[in-house]
């Protein structure tokens, strides 16, 4: 399930390949950066080579896209991905996306899931895309809130925070085509 390849300002979203291990290293072990996510910190390249190969090119055996990889063309580096990894229920797809650290607070995310989100409903048909974070992750519920995302739901059990052992509260939202302005 190849996507259209897309560019804003200085960055391109391309579907993610084995050969941005290496950045996917650089920021998947960094714990800022994974502190509120299911997996990392990575502890070598290895890691992040396998999780590619694993959950991201996997994904169209299951009916969905690669994912994206977040490119800042000045520096051919890949900095981080946005994605949709999760099926809910036909036509209803769960997105996701993570982030080096030296690129947060500049509105790169915000501006890479507002153009996922377009692919989404625009390419791939979706009718409904759903997303969340854990209610401490106050700068993805940021990203959330500026992409038009309702707010749905508050929900004690999904979000297990494996680093502290427990579950903790979590937001849920939801964008349905119609709602997309």
């Amino acid at each position: 399930m190849k996507q259209p390849v897309i560019y804003f300002d200085h960055y391109m979203l391309r579907d993610i390949e084995t050969k941005d291990a290496k950045d996917m290293f650089e920021y998947g072990s960094d714990m800022d950066v994974v502190k509120f996510l299911s997996w990392g910190p990575y502890m070598d390249v290895t890691e992040a080579y396998g999780s590619i190969k694993q959950f991201f090119l996997s994904r169209p055996q299951r009916g969905l896209p690669v994912g994206y990889a977040i490119i800042d063309l000045d520096l051919d580096k890949m900095i981080g991905t946005v994605d949709f990894h999760t099926i809910v229920s036909e036509g209803v797809v769960e997105a996701g996306y993570c982030l080096n650290k030296n690129y947060w607070n500049k509105g790169v995310m915000t501006k890479a899931l507002r153009k996922l989100i377009e692919v989404g409903f625009y390419y791939h048909g979706y009718h409904k895309i759903i997303i969340g974070h854990a209610n401490t992750n106050i700068a993805s519920q940021r990203v959330i809130e500026k992409n038009g995302f309702i707010f749905e739901k508050e929900d004690p059990d999904k979000y297990y925070n494996r680093f502290t052992g427990y579950k903790e509260m979590s937001k849920w939202y939801y964008l349905t085509k119609e709602n997309f302005k």
